[in-house]
């Protein structure tokens, strides 16, 4: 059986990705390289069996530490540890300073839950906890504090503070060589200072101000809409589990304004990829001619292909 997070490889192309999501009526969700996510029938693909530890399977693996290694990257890492086919082993790392101070929350319908506490030597690792596969949608987001410590120093490091939310497609584009673990798993960098705390701007800040909220899809839309991605998230929008999904969604929405505010024209970037966006889109656009004047590929120089054009009924 198809689970989360498996490797498959496609019967029919010469394609391997990782299960990034499970949908209805034996359909997965197929997430290849180039970072796309492809519908596909259970039956097309076929699973490539995770190379698992030596040892009785029917025992549960105890954590052992790994050996320590030198010259190696500086930072404070969490990678998961592929155990089995089912079984992840989380694990903290410390190549970063002389002492590192760990707090691990878990955020449970916006609940903070503290979970364990760790002091970590440089070049050393520590078990965290294990998670299953199979309940990847259930994992809880990390919320983690880190306070660097040095015996002698010039300036003490700044404390940080990072969340770790997961997501099927982002979690595995972290799959590379873990140097601490001396094999591939999913790794994060954790000290870096993007959710740097600061205490002065926190007792700042106006706790009345509104939330940036995403763009108003009912607004008149602008003539050039990017559908890529991470383009929608840099607009605001929210992640989406189901990107394909949430990229229909804002099209339609999109092109449903242009129409209420009597646009003569817009043009839709999609990207080539496997063609399947672009497919699904146009045969959108065939389907509605109540709305749809006519749409063709847009500009080829300019676009290379990557955008349709819509031209709307007034």
């Amino acid at each position: 059986m198809i689970k989360l997070g498996d490797k498959v490889r496609f019967l029919n192309e010469n394609m391997e990705g990782f299960v990034t999501s499970i949908q209805a009526k034996g359909i997965i969700g197929v997430t290849v390289d180039s970072d796309f996510e492809i519908p596909v029938p259970e039956s097309q693909v076929v699973k490539i069996q995770f190379e698992e530890k030596a040892g009785n399977n029917n025992e549960s693996v105890i954590a052992e530490k790994p050996r320590k290694q030198n010259s190696n990257p500086i930072g404070v890492f969490i990678a998961f540890e592929r155990i089995n086919d089912n079984d992840v082993q989380a694990w903290f790392h410390n190549n970063f300073t002389e002492r590192v101070l760990l707090a691990v929350y878990e955020i449970e319908q916006q609940v903070y839950k503290f979970k364990q506490n760790f002091v970590i030597e440089r070049e050393d690792t520590i078990a965290f906890k294990k998670y299953k596969m199979e309940d990847f949608q259930n994992w809880n987001t990390l919320y983690i504090q880190m306070i660097s410590i040095e015996l002698n120093t010039v300036k003490p490091v700044v404390p940080i503070a990072k969340e770790l939310p997961f997501y099927a497609k982002s979690f595995h584009q972290t799959l590379k060589f873990s140097f601490f673990l001396n094999k591939q798993a999913y790794q994060y960098r954790i000290d870096e200072h993007d959710l740097t705390l600061n205490l002065q701007k926190l007792k700042e800040k106006d706790f009345t101000e509104k939330i940036t909220s995403a763009p108003d899809l009912k607004s008149r839309p602008e003539e050039l809409i990017d559908l890529h991605y991470d383009a929608l998230l840099n607009k605001g929008f929210p992640a989406a589990k189901d990107v394909v999904s949430f990229q229909m969604d804002v099209f339609v929405q999109s092109l449903e304004a242009a129409f209420m505010h009597k646009m003569p024209r817009i043009v839709f970037i999609h990207g080539i990829g496997n063609l399947y966006l672009k497919n699904k889109i146009q045969t959108w656009l065939s389907k509605h001619k109540d709305m749809v004047k006519e749409f063709r590929d847009a500009d080829p120089v300019q676009f290379g292909g990557g955008a349709t054009e819509v031209f709307i009924k007034n």
